[in-house]
């Protein structure tokens, strides 16, 4: 790839917003083409070990005060750590999407108050309250801790509110949050499949640009701009019922598109997100690229004739122009304020480019299609 720097005190990468909630890019291909998340589920095993047979601890009222204490402290857990853990519930278990662990009830317990053979039979739950008891109001997911005791599985919660459920009982009401709705795929521009879901969404047409696509059969998420309005990112989330509908439009300006999207529909598969999330990287820019297209014009690198009809877009320390003939000029403003820009050939050597600047770069900047 070509470089060249611009001696240029760029405004791209002044609105960066703060880390939190970020999930990094381990690799080009999972940028491209968004490859399945694995999980951790329930004790890194799969759900259906929960019928095991129950075990032999005894339920007693200082045993069922302990639990109801520690659901108190995951209730606080929770709201200390789920941005920057990006805590989710993943078969309806407290999870953390950041570092992809399960948040057992040993986490909590760091005071040991409660032997350690009982805390390995406890789990901390993250459902909706009227799934565990039905006489229970509200719709946000809540913290419940529960018990494989001699007597049935037995949950509470914070406020004293409890149910004992048989192992079948405890398997279905996880399986409710199971993000299981067949393979998550990436479908193909032209196909039945792409055209359905992008029409859905608002976003077909000869002006858009197809930045991530994925679905599985029930739930599908897709980031797109106008190529005439590169500034205007849209990611949006929709659910198949019968076709294709919109359950969430506003993704792209999102503090947490994880846990916005995981509080509303707690057995989508998160893996149909992109790595990014958009609004981490602040103000998404295309009124300075136009100054950024004079210095490259200088420097030999466009035409003056070039800068009709390009595609130019920034931010964080990004900057990127397509002209018409399809070359690609990727900018990245490093620590010495210089902005050097590179020549690549397509989009996965822009992408490539971009991982190599920064860990989880906005690759929706780029033209994809």
């Amino acid at each position: 790839m070509e470089n060249n720097n611009i001696s240029l005190d760029s405004q791209i990468g002044r609105d960066k917003k703060s880390n939190k909630g970020k999930i990094i890019a381990l690799a080009v291909a999972v940028v491209v083409i968004v490859a399945a998340v694995g999980y951790y589920i329930y004790r890194k095993a799969s759900i259906t070990e929960i019928a095991i047979g129950l075990s032999d601890i005894e339920l007693t009222d200082e045993l069922k005060g302990q639990m109801k204490d520690l659901a108190v402290k995951s209730e606080e857990y929770l709201e200390t750590n789920k941005n920057e853990k990006t805590l989710t519930s993943q078969y309806g278990l407290l999870y953390s999407y950041t570092d992809k662990i399960n948040i057992m009830a040993d986490d909590i317990d760091d005071e040991d108050t409660i032997p350690a053979d009982i805390v390995a039979e406890m789990d901390v739950l993250y459902v909706m309250p009227n799934d565990v008891i039905s006489s229970m109001t509200g719709d946000e997911l809540t913290i419940f801790v529960s018990l494989n005791s001699s007597s049935g599985y037995y949950v509470t919660s914070a406020t004293g509110e409890d149910a004992i459920f048989t192992e079948e009982e405890f398997k279905n009401l996880l399986m409710k949050y199971a993000p299981a709705h067949g393979d998550v795929r990436n479908p193909q521009r032209g196909s039945d499949e792409h055209t359905a879901i992008i029409e859905a969404a608002g976003l077909a047409g000869d002006d858009i640009d197809i930045k991530h696509i994925a679905c599985d059969d029930k739930y599908a998420v897709v980031v797109a701009n106008h190529i005439s309005d590169p500034a205007n990112i849209k990611e949006v989330a929709l659910e198949n019922d019968n076709g294709w509908k919109v359950t969430d439009s506003e993704l792209a300006v999102s503090e947490n598109s994880y846990i916005e999207i995981n509080s509303a529909y707690p057995d989508m598969d998160l893996g149909l997100l992109p790595v990014y999330n958009i609004a981490d990287f602040g103000e998404i820019q295309t009124d300075k690229m136009g100054e950024i297209a004079d210095s490259l014009i200088e420097l030999g690198m466009m035409t003056e004739s070039d800068k009709e009809g390009m595609y130019a877009c920034g931010c964080d320390r990004f900057a990127y122009i397509q002209l018409q003939d399809g070359r690609r000029l990727v900018g990245y403003i490093g620590d010495d304020r210089q902005l050097e820009f590179n020549e690549a050939k397509d989009i996965t050597e822009t992408i490539t480019y971009m991982l190599q600047c920064q860990e989880n770069p906005p690759v929706f900047i780029a033209r994809f299609e």
